[in-house]
Order: structure tokens, then C-alpha cells, then sequence
């Protein structure tokens, strides 16, 4: 431990808290696993966590974000000539006489000249839109683009928006990251659940202030990340060492439903692949339920309010959301992680354990680590890990994205198209909860890059023979299948491989470097070739499925607590190791 801590002391602190200090003839060194199996590790505190935070709290996350690039969608426009409501012509007829076409469509930016708009006999010279602009309402009544008419010469806004709200996102991010490590995953939570709602108050009200609406959409790009890590952290840490996979891909599937209706500290060793799955389905989920809401209310408006109510309404629940123990020990705050522990325990009909504060004063020897970003940089093997994370998150949410921002070029009904992809989402949580179970962590993040790989080589032969329709679809659910999965496997890699003390302030770092490269997304989804961003990311795909192939195996494993657990974590694994098995105290339990 950091300090020793005197007879006197010793005893004064286990009066103080009524646990007395395990003897080293008990047990040689008792884990905080083994503290989470007295207390019950799947009990009624951890579920009740699991489901208001974990699933909904994840799945309203990014149903929030993925709304907002709904409300960004530019729909079909063309120039607003006056006069064809004196006269008895249809929509498609008036633009044969007052629009150029520009191929086989009629122009979105030029319109005929005509000093007399009655006079269909004047100059057929095309200048630009001299009255403003129409817009294709089939699917969107109202979006940020068509509201603000942010298109032709004012296009470049679109593009600024998601630029700079991304770079700023990630000085935040890194912000808020520090804070979960510095402060605690419970302040850090509900400063996240603050930025939501602020966010999309503020969207809605002060569109037409372009620095203020950046400014907060960039609070959801900081947030988002942090969120969900430091739901996923928690619930993990409190999740016995088999379920950590089952968590994670139930956040990841409400993520998607969430998308559809557009924690692992606490949690024991042997089921943190199922909390992984919870967080995962529950992304998922989110996707789906910004597709369905966004239908529901075309309106950007009402959708983006619809999002700050719910994020609004997990203030409520608030009081359900614990600090983490783990990282209470690591602070040296021993009995604020013992009443923790205990607070656990009386809500699950269980008793701490004799040995428990054996163990937090064990896991406490890490308050003396160095704090902070340069802590990444205390050993190469964080170094690596982090930079390998970093590499795998980047390309995965470029993909994911590209693909929600690209949705109305890709589908005919944008919305059916995300409840698509989010609804793609879902199996692909089971699926890597699956095999990561079973095969470990590396592989099936490396077969998820592969997948997505050729699932981006797909869509880019279909749109070369000007296949669309259902195969597009199709393609389209196969490569965000690939590239969630991908990305909820790099989740949990993340949490599993950093220690306790450097654990949300690496995965800050990662969402914050990841946020640079998502500042490429417009410009890399939209381009005028369509093909050509489906090329790239297979070609990104295929670097990823090659780097994450370096990282150490994690499954079964304990969670590294302090720095030099984090340095010397994986050390000795061969490279093509796989179907990994737990410690042997909890082999044959």
C-alpha cells in the first residue's frame, strides 16, 4: 500500500468500521472478486444498476446523438420560384419550367432567369436560388439544414458544425475523463447526464447562433464517450468475472434500440463479458429508437426535446448510481469504499466478508501512482495497449457513423435505413458475447475488423454496378454488425486492460483522440464519389484487424488495480493463445 499503517491505527480503524483485519494464514491474497462473490455479485443492487443505467441510461446516450445526425440530414431542395400557387400546375410540372436540370435531376442551386415569373417565354439563363429554397418533406418535416437553409453557397455550415463540434468535443472529453479518474465515476456521470440535457435544450433554442449550437453539440461529442464508460466501468467492476462480456452487450444493444427509437466495476470476475453485453445491447437499442422517434416526430425540434427529457428523467434515479469501491480504495478513501461494499451487501441480503478490508487496504497500495495523462506513459505496455485501442476506436466509429450520415444517399427511407443498421446492431453484441466468452478477447475483435473490412468492399462493388435497393441495405446492416461489434469488443478491452487508478482517464484519452478523427466524418462520408469512402475504410479496417491482434488477452483475467499491474499485465501470453481460463480459485467455481 501506499503507506504503512501502524498497530494502532490498524486497530482503530477496524473499530471503526467492525472488520477485522483477515489473517495471512486465511488466505494469501484475497481479491476484490472474492469480496464481490460474499456480497453477491448478481444480486438486486447490481441488477437494479444494471437496467436504469447500463441499459437505459446507454441507450438514451446515443439515441440522443444518433438524433442529431438525423436532425443534420439535408433533405432533397431545389430554388422557391413564386408563382405556382396562381397557377394549377403540379410540383414536378413547375419545376420543368422554373429549375435546370443537372443530369438526370433537376438542379438543388440554380434557377431560370425571369424578370416576370408569369413569363415562361423569357431568358432560360440559370443564375443562382434568387427567393430561397424548397424542400422534399416525403421524410423530414423540419431539419437543423432546411430550417437554417445551411445549403449551396451556406452548405459549408453542415460540415463546420460536425468539424468543430468534434474538436472541441475532445477537450471536453479529455475533461470530463480526468474527472471520472480525479473525482469519481458518480460525479463524472452525472456531469455527462448535465451535458445531454443542456446539449439539446440548447440545439433547439439557439440554432440560428452558430458558435453557441456548436458549442453544445459539442457537449454530447465530449460526453458520449465518458458516459458510457463510466456506466460500463462501474457495472463491470461490480461483476463477477464470467458476465463482463453479457454487460457489456446489453448496453450496447439499448445503445441500439435507442438508435431504433432514435457497469463493470461492481461487478464480478467471472461475468463481465455479460455486463459488457448489457451495455452493448443497449447502444444498440439506442440506434434503433432515434430511427423510430425521428419518424415519429419529423421535426428536429420535438425529436432532440424528446432526447433532453430522457436523459432529463435518469436524474431521477440518480441515487441508484454507486461511486466505485475499487476506485475509492485506490484513492485511499478505505472506509467511504468499505461503506460501499457494505451499502452492497444490505441491498443484496448478504454480509461483508471478514478479509474485505484486507482487501481494499491491498488495492489501496495504488494511491501513491502518478496521476494523471502522463500516466499512460509510465510503462510501454500502456503505452501500447492504449495506442492499440486508440487505432481500433478511430476506425470503428468512423464506419459507424459514415454510415448513419450517409443514410439518406444510401436508402431510400432514411429512417427505415437506421432502424436497419441499429436493428444489424443487436446480434452483433450476442454474437461477440459469444465468442468472446469462449475464445477470448483478440480474436473476435480481430474477426470483427475482417468482417467489416469485407463488409466495406461489398458495399463499394454494389454502388460501382449502381446496385441499390435492399442489397445496399443489406450491406449496409452487415458492415455496422461488423464494425459494433468491433467497437463493443474494444470497450471492453479497454476497461479490462487499464488499471483501476488510470482507468477513465485512458478511455477519455481514446474517445478524445478518436473524436479528431471522427472530425473527418463529413468530409469523408460525404463525398462526391460515393464509392470512394467505402474503399478507405476497408483499408482502415483491415490496419485494425491486424493491430488489435497485439493486444494481450484479457478474459478470465482479474482487473489490473495499480500501475504495475497495467505494465506487467498480459506478459508471457503467447500470440495465438486462445479459449483462455480463469485463475485457478475460480476454475472450478
Amino acid at each position: 500500500m501506499g503507506k504503512d499503517i501502524g498497530n494502532g491505527e490498524l486497530q482503530t480503524l477496524e473499530e471503526r468500521t467492525g472488520i477485522h483485519e483477515c489473517s495471512t494464514k486465511t488466505k494469501a491474497s484475497p481479491a476484490f472478486e472474492e469480496v464481490l462473490d460474499a456480497i453477491g455479485s448478481r444480486g438486486k443492487f447490481q441488477t437494479r444498476l444494471n437496467i436504469v443505467f447500463v441499459c437505459f441510461a446507454s441507450c438514451f446516450d446515443l439515441m440522443s446523438v444518433n438524433m442529431f445526425y438525423l436532425a443534420m440530414q439535408t433533405p432533397d431542395h431545389w430554388c422557391y420560384v413564386p408563382g405556382r400557387e396562381l397557377s394549377n400546375l403540379s410540383v414536378e410540372e413547375w419545376k420543368n419550367l422554373t429549375i435546370p436540370r443537372e443530369g438526370a435531376s433537376f438542379s438543388k442551386c440554380l434557377m431560370y432567369n425571369r424578370s416576370d415569373v408569369t413569363d415562361f417565354g423569357g431568358s432560360r439563363e440559370p443564375v443562382k436560388c434568387q427567393h430561397g429554397w424548397e424542400y422534399d418533406d416525403t421524410w423530414f418535416s423540419l431539419t437543423v439544414t432546411s430550417q437554417m437553409n445551411w445549403v449551396c453557397d451556406n452548405r459549408q455550415a453542415v460540415n463546420d458544425v460536425f468539424f468543430y463540434s468534434q474538436i472541441i468535443g475532445v477537450a471536453l472529453g479529455l475533461l470530463f475523463g480526468y474527472i471520472g479518474d480525479m473525482y469519481g465515476r458518480r460525479p463524472q456521470q452525472l456531469l455527462c447526464l448535465s451535458a445531454h440535457v443542456v446539449s439539446r435544450v440548447l440545439v433547439v433554442l439557439a440554432p440560428h447562433v452558430l458558435p453557441l449550437f456548436i458549442l453544445a453539440a459539442s457537449l454530447v461529442s465530449a460526453a458520449t464517450g465518458p458516459m458510457v464508460e463510466s456506466v460500463l466501468s462501474v457495472g463491470l467492476e461490480l461483476t463477477d468475472i464470467k458476465h463482463r462480456t453479457a454487460i457489456n452487450c446489453y448496453a450496447s444493444c439499448s445503445m441500439a434500440l435507442g438508435v431504433m427509437l432514435a457497469g463493470l466495476e461492481l461487478t464480478d470476475i467471472k461475468h463481465r463479458t455479460a455486463i459488457n453485453c448489457y451495455a452493448s445491447c443497449s447502444m444498440a437499442a439506442g440506434v434503433v429508437l432515434a430511427g423510430l422517434v425521428s419518424w415519429a416526430l419529423p421535426n428536429w425540434n420535438y425529436s432532440l426535446s424528446f432526447a433532453a427529457l430522457s436523459c432529463f428523467a435518469l436524474f431521477f434515479f440518480f441515487s441508484w448510481f454507486p461511486e466505485s469501491p475499487r476506485w475509492l480504495a485506490c484513492r485511499g478513501r478505505e472506509q467511504e469504499a468499505l461503506a460501499v461494499v457494505r451499502r452492497i451487501a444490505a441491498t443484496n441480503g448478504s454480509t461483508v466478508p471478514p478479509f474485505a478490508l484486507q482487501v481494499i487496504q491491498t488495492v489501496g497500495k495504488s494511491k501513491t501512482d502518478r496521476r494523471g495523462f502522463l500516466s499512460i506513459f509510465s510503462s510501454f505496455n500502456l503505452v501500447r495497449n492504449t495506442t492499440l485501442l486508440i487505432i481500433a476506436r478511430s476506425v470503428h466509429l468512423l464506419a459507424i457513423y459514415s454510415l448513419v450520415i450517409a443514410v439518406s444517399r444510401l436508402s431510400a427511407n432514411p429512417f427505415l435505413g437506421i432502424v436497419a443498421q441499429g436493428a444489424a446492431k443487436l446480434p452483433a453484441h450476442f454474437m461477440v458475447n459469444y465468442f468472446a466468452a469462449r475464445f477470448g478477447r483478440r480474436w473476435p475483435s480481430v474477426g470483427s475488423a475482417l468482417l467489416a473490412a469485407l463488409a466495406s468492399l461489398l458495399i463499394f462493388c454494389l454502388l460501382t454496378e449502381h446496385i441499390a435497393g435492399a442489397a445496399i441495405v443489406m450491406a449496409t446492416m452487415l458492415m455496422q454488425f461488423s464494425a459494433v461489434a468491433g467497437m463493443g469488443m474494444a470497450n471492453l478491452q479497454s476497461i479490462e486492460l487499464h488499471p483501476t487508478c488510470l482507468r477513465q482517464i485512458a478511455t477519455g484519452v481514446e474517445y478524445a483522440i478518436a473524436g479528431i478523427s471522427m472530425s473527418s466524418l463529413p468530409y469523408l462520408a460525404l463525398m462526391n464519389d460515393k464509392r470512394l469512402p467505402f474503399a478507405i475504410l476497408c483499408a482502415l479496417e483491415l490496419m485494425v484487424a491486424f493491430s488489435v491482434s497485439f493486444l494481450p488477452e484479457s478474459a478470465m483475467q482479474r482487473l489490473p488495480e495499480t500501475l504495475r499491474d497495467g505494465a506487467v499485465f498480459g506478459r508471457g501470453q503467447p500470440y495465438w493463445s486462445w479459449k483462455p481460463k480463469p485463475p485457478l480459485q475460480y476454475a472450478t467455481g
